[in-house]
């Protein structure tokens, strides 16, 4: 025993003196051992009673994550300083079927709670603006507690139907797409960040019902009510139920494709969605003229999205499915009248396990524009002529917001299914939209656990 163990310390001396973190992993490694690559959550499988829980239908979650950002350069303001933002997400997941013989039936309750502070309110971009992204995407939504999800799903295998209800975001079934990236406009639900007080993600719940429907093994229609409910943003209503406030509803209809193009996987997206509520136009009164305060302008009955969202696989690694290239593209469009974001692009390339010996990893990189109404453009102007001020610096100056662009290359780390690390590089082209703010560099760092 004694001659094992020290042949066992040679070896991994000789192996960590050549090795490279993160490229190298050493096969003495086992999953039950705590900063094991296999090691599924980082408490463990509490002596086994999670896999027995699991077994029964109760799956749990407990996760912590942490995107810090470090201005290196440029921005409004460019003092040195380095942010954290953090969300602590507690869940669980129950198959109905196993707990109670529910056919296909599964419920789903998140908590969460985001703390921290961002870079991009006062060291990106301007206060007066703000940034159109984040370069801290957990950010937003304010340091509370909330209700993340509350909802009951149930599928029809033989109809193709699956329906969902209860507490729940627009962007987890509607022009959804995978967060691989630091900053907000490279990351999930794109909508949602054009149109934040109509559009509800993640951590924000409404009341909603949705239907899927398969028409085609590769086609799915889908279609939902959700609650346009202002209240539920709110700081002081991370729980709120009532349907006190509400103004309307939103309804998405969404086309699925999932085609296989030379036998590689393809997802593509084609949606709208239109809300009932009330949305006061950009610029203008009823009789057409320009007008600053928001009462004077006309309110419009309704207001409307398109997007589109294509996800596809262009290379396979060898005869491994999840490993090679794939490419993703996001495009979104608002209607001109209500919205001072016409809408976005997003082009981001994704590299899923480059080394052998790291499979689980990615290398990302993405590229990401927002776009402007220049109908608000028109209101901040005529705002400045009305106060007689051109000077950027002075206070009453309202900043003349234009397009703002993201870039973001990444390394993603999946040390484990319990542990990721995501160093990464991003670049903001005109924060805020305003051309007297200066590009920035920004160097990240996101950390996830799986407790």
């Amino acid at each position: 025993m004694k001659h094992l163990f020290l042949t066992r310390t040679k070896q991994c001396i000789i192996y960590s003196a050549f090795c490279i973190p993160p490229f190298c992993i050493s096969s003495h490694l086992y999953a039950d051992e705590f900063y094991s690559p296999t090691r599924q959550y980082l408490l463990g499988d509490w002596g086994g009673k999670r896999t027995t829980l699991s077994d029964q239908g109760i799956h749990f979650n407990l996760s912590f994550t942490n995107e810090t950002a470090l201005n290196l350069d440029g921005g409004f303001n460019d003092d040195l300083t380095a942010r954290n933002a953090n969300q602590w997400t507690f869940g669980s997941i129950l198959d109905l079927e196993k707990l109670w013989d529910w056919e296909n039936t599964e419920a789903r309750l998140s908590i969460s709670k985001r703390d921290g502070r961002s870079l991009s309110t006062d060291r990106i971009a301007d206060p007066r603006t703000g940034q159109l992204s984040n370069v801290q995407e957990i950010s937003g939504r304010g340091p509370v507690w909330r209700l993340s999800q509350a909802w009951l799903q149930k599928s029809f295998e033989e109809q193709g139907i699956t329906i969902k209800g209860g507490r729940m975001n627009i962007g987890e079934d509607f022009n959804s797409a995978p967060c691989e990236f630091q900053n907000l406009t490279l990351c999930g639900s794109q909508v949602g960040k054009t149109v934040a007080n109509f559009w509800y993600n993640w951590p924000l719940t409404v009341w909603a019902a949705n239907i899927k429907y398969d028409i085609h093994p590769e086609w799915t229609v889908a279609l939902g009510v959700y609650e346009s409910n202002p209240e539920n943003a709110k700081q002081s209503k991370g729980f709120n139920l009532s349907t006190d406030g509400s103004k309307g509803v939103l309804i998405p209809l969404e086309f699925i494709w999932k085609p296989q193009l030379n036998g590689l996987d393809g997802l593509y997206r084609f949606g709208a969605f239109y809300s009932t509520a009330d949305a006061t136009d950009v610029l203008t009164d009823e009789h057409g003229n320009a007008q600053l305060a928001a009462q004077h302008r006309q309110v419009h009955s309704g207001k409307y999205n398109t997007w589109f969202v294509a996800q596809q696989q262009l290379t396979q690694y060898s005869d491994d499915p999840k490993r090679g290239l794939v490419a993703y593209f996001n495009l979104n469009i608002n209607d001109k009248a209500t919205s001072q974001i016409l809408g976005s692009q997003q082009v981001i390339l994704q590299y899923k396990g480059l080394f052998d010996i790291r499979p689980n990893d990615s290398i990302g990189f993405g590229v990401a524009r927002t776009q402007v109404n220049k109908r608000l453009r028109e209101r901040q102007i005529l705002s400045n002529e009305v106060n007689q001020v051109s000077d950027y610096g002075n206070s009453l100056f309202t900043p003349v917001q234009y397009d703002e662009t993201n870039v973001e290359l990444n390394y993603t780390l999946n040390w484990s299914p319990s542990v990721m690390f995501r160093p990464n590089i991003q670049f903001v082209h005109q924060a805020g939209g305003v051309k007297e703010v200066k590009d920035a560099w920004v160097l990240g760092l996101t950390t996830r656990l799986n407790f």
